[in-house]
């Protein structure tokens, strides 16, 4: 169902689990371009498997969360396991993202936070109000 953007018909439509998929892995990868700019390919794919190492136990969910150098990839989540709402998709993106923030944050001393914060934290947001709007 596509609607268009800023209308009331959008402000009523609650986000599908394939639309919360879509705008976190843009969101990750956007993550992944700026600090992979900063510091590395090889630190980002290291802390990001550090982040999702984690969190697995909370959110079993990230395991399928697929990371190399090149990126990260969410193609694994949802398929042939079960099925997960937006909500528990977002609390455990949610949670990714900040514990990523906390990695980088003590690797750079908020050098890598300063950037991204801008970034990213109106986007979280934006999930939060989509996600809970009934």
């Amino acid at each position: 169902m596509k609607v268009a953007p800023g209308t009331k018909e959008e402000k009523k439509v609650r986000w599908s689990s394939d639309l919360v998929l879509d705008f976190y892995s843009k969101l990750l990868m956007d993550i992944w371009e700026i600090v992979s700019a900063l510091i590395g390919e090889a630190i980002v794919e290291l802390l990001y498997k550090l982040a999702i190492r984690k969190l697995v136990e909370k959110h079993p969910f990230l395991s399928s969360v697929k990371v190399s150098e090149e990126g990260v990839s969410l193609e694994g989540i949802g398929q042939g396991g079960p099925h997960l709402t937006p909500t528990e998709i977002h609390r455990g993106f949610h949670s990714l993202i900040t514990h990523l923030f906390d990695l980088f944050s003590a690797l750079a001393e908020g050098v890598v936070s300063r950037e991204l914060f801008p970034k990213v934290f109106p986007k979280v947001k934006e999930a939060e109000r989509m996600i809970a709007q009934k």
